[in-house]
């Protein structure tokens, strides 16, 4: 699963398929890359032109999540144990997919992704402060 999905996740109440309103924001891995990947731009923030394709970064809003490459939708989310399940429809130019992935939210400035459940490729992000 592409890093992209990752920033998909981090939580929303199940009812709605909705992410978690204190997430909204830009994330990336660290403060330099919150430098290097965003800007400002007409009250809210964008990535950076040109592109970085494959930077570990999203900008999330209440309703989508927009990656680098791509921009999701979350279809269901369901919590267990601490973790947050989220299944979601991305788009690119080209393609459609369906994908899962699970959050532990640390606080409101920093999550861990976990694609497929697997610790071992676990992600830190940190919310950006642009």
């Amino acid at each position: 699963m592409a890093f992209g999905a990752l920033l998909l996740l981090a939580c929303g109440s199940a009812g709605a398929a909705q992410l978690d309103g204190r997430l909204s924001g830009a994330w990336a891995t660290s403060p330099a890359d919150c430098q290097k990947l965003y800007v400002r731009s007409g009250g809210g923030v964008t990535f950076r032109q040109p592109i970085d394709q494959f930077a570990q970064a999203a900008i999330i809003s209440p309703g989508s999540v927009v990656l680098p490459n791509q921009t999701c939708q979350v279809t269901s989310v369901t919590r267990n144990q601490g973790l947050t399940k989220l299944d979601f429809e991305c788009k690119d130019t080209i393609s459609y997919t369906q994908q899962s992935v699970e959050i532990e939210v640390k606080s409101s400035t920093q999550m861990v992704y976990r694609p497929n459940g697997d610790k071992t490729l676990d992600t830190t992000l940190i919310k950006c402060a642009i």
